[in-house]
């Protein structure tokens, strides 16, 4: 329930704390005091639109909730201008007006303002007929149907869509498969087949080289033990002239020795490459990274590619043998689907003629008397809530066809006819705000119209602005505007009164003056509603 409205400011209303309670909450006090500003103020910060001045800001806590919104069971929303742009917040944190919005449906609703019904929507028509026909539970079941319906015919048209690709998709499929099977891939191969080629490979290069040097050491024309031969018989020709040259020749010697020792051990190397190897291993690898490549995946990928192409293909495959189950099965559906749906029509047009009389009678209490109140159902196709089209139409005069609710009526007439539904029908939301309910009301009227705002707060939370005493004498909480001026400045006050203060309003409510008369009868009204 809606516990507290917190005002800092707001039009000329500032620093006001309002402290609510269940059951009936009424706002009363002289004409033109603004008694409407309360309104304005809840409406203000569940988004309504105008011009409001730099610091406005307005505070709603709620009691009892429990949604994703509150903490602790409390759910505390609240907007405020700032350099001329609206801030809102849930529970002191920033928050979107949609999701403000979200967190306060459900929570509270406000009668009699255009923009704020669930009563001027169509759907909201229909659940308030399922509602009072108690068909909820039942629209329920057959929703969770409809659902599978819809999701069975989704597959259906996508079967018989790969069903005319079907062969062509095939054909494509079994072509990758027996590439990739073909292929035969194992996973880590090419890693291997990487490490096996760079070894082949450079044992190539090993050859290359030991072939080189054996050519320049001693088996090319002009080798290295052919150059070294020549300058040893140079140096022998001159080595009897000193000794030093003695030396120098045997170091050749030695370096000749050497040499040939080292080609020796180069041919003694058995490097045996097999070529035919080392190209098989270069075209498995080509065909790895090919595929790779075609497919925009590695190795692993084209084993799990191929065995989802095997799935594919074996669904591809008994596909014609899955659509015939499919159509059964949501013919099957349809018929459950058609047979609820005739069995909810039934009711809500029986309910529907009901529903009209307890409306109608509710709505001559409340002074609309040549009021038509019409629950208009049209058969329509199948959809998620049956097969009906449920309006409510409505005039307040005889002589008036009636429309859809909400495109003719006033202010005042949506209230009354709300409240004669929500008295009838019951209510999804936990407080109700009514505004203009009570407009053109008077007399024998005014009392019945007050006992059906008592009796809806038995079971919601009822806040209103009325003019009428007997409304006002039934109240659980009474609260009083006032306006002060103080330097010129006028502000707008509000307190809760009881006792001597309540019974002196009610009588001004009574006359217009405050005297014993007056104040005696307000008295009795009183003491009445008490007993």
């Amino acid at each position: 329930m809606l516990a507290q409205i917190n005002i800092r400011k707001f039009l000329y209303m500032e620093s006001i704390s309002i402290d609510l309670d269940k059951g009936l909450n009424v706002f009363t006090g002289e004409t033109g005091v603004g008694k409407s500003l309360i309104i304005d103020a809840v409406e203000f910060v569940l988004g309504k639109k105008g011009s409001y001045s730099d610091g406005s800001y307005v505070e709603l806590v709620f009691d009892s909730i429990q949604n994703q919104f509150s903490e602790d069971e409390t759910l505390i929303i609240s907007r405020e201008i700032k350099n001329g742009r609206s801030i809102y917040y849930i529970n002191g944190r920033r928050a979107t007006l949609s999701t403000i919005k979200e967190a306060s449906d459900g929570i509270v609703e406000i009668h009699g303002q255009h923009q704020q019904q669930k009563l001027l929507h169509k759907d909201y028509h229909r659940f308030l007929l399922d509602r009072y026909a108690g068909l909820l539970d039942t629209v329920a079941e057959y929703q969770k149907l409809y659902k599978r319906y819809t999701e069975i015919k989704k597959k259906e048209a996508k079967l018989l869509e790969e069903q005319s690709n079907r062969l062509k998709e095939l054909d494509i499929l079994r072509y990758q498969l027996n590439e990739l099977e073909e292929a035969d891939i194992k996973e880590g191969e090419k890693k291997e087949l990487e490490e096996k080629f760079a070894y082949i490979s450079r044992i190539q290069e090993i050859h290359e080289n030991i072939s080189k040097s054996l050519l320049n050491i001693s088996e090319e024309e002009n080798s290295i033990l052919d150059k070294l031969d020549q300058v040893i018989k140079n140096i022998e020709r001159i080595s009897s002239t000193h000794s030093e040259f003695r030396n120098i020749l045997e170091n050749l010697e030695e370096a000749k020795i050497l040499l040939k020792e080292s080609s020796y051990s180069l041919l003694d190397f058995d490097l045996d490459i097999d070529r035919m190897e080392l190209d098989a291993i270069q075209e498995r690898l080509d065909l790895i990274n090919r595929l790779e490549m075609k497919y925009n995946t590695d190795e692993k990928g084209l084993i799990i590619l191929k065995e989802k192409l095997k799935k594919r293909i074996e669904y591809l495959e008994n596909l014609e043998f899955k659509i015939p189950e499919i159509k059964k099965e949501k013919e099957n559906l349809l018929s459950q689907l058609n047979g609820l749906a005739d069995k909810i029509s039934t009711i809500r047009k029986d309910k529907g003629r009901k529903l009209e009389k307890a409306v109608r009678k509710h709505l001559t209490d409340l002074a609309l008397k040549e009021a038509i109140f019409k629950v208009e159902i049209k058969e329509k196709e199948l959809d998620k809530n049956g097969k009906d089209d449920v309006v409510f139409l409505f005039s307040g005069n005889r002589d008036i066809p009636p429309s859809i609710l909400g495109e003719t009526a006033s202010g005042g007439e949506i209230s009354r006819v709300s409240l004669a539904l929500k008295v009838v029908a019951g209510s999804d939301t936990d407080s109700m705000i009514f505004d203009e309910i009570d407009s053109g009301i008077g007399g024998k009227t005014a009392v019945l119209m007050a006992e059906k705002l008592k009796k809806l707060s038995e079971n919601y939370q009822v806040v209103l602005v009325t003019h009428l005493p007997q409304v006002a004498v039934r109240a659980d909480k009474h609260f009083y505007i006032d306006k002060v001026s103080d330097n010129g400045k006028t502000y707008a006050v509000v307190k809760e009164i009881d006792g001597e203060e309540r019974k002196i309003e009610i009588a001004r409510m009574l006359s217009g003056v405050i005297n014993k008369k007056s104040l005696q009868l307000a008295e009795e009204l009183l003491s009445e509603c008490t007993r």
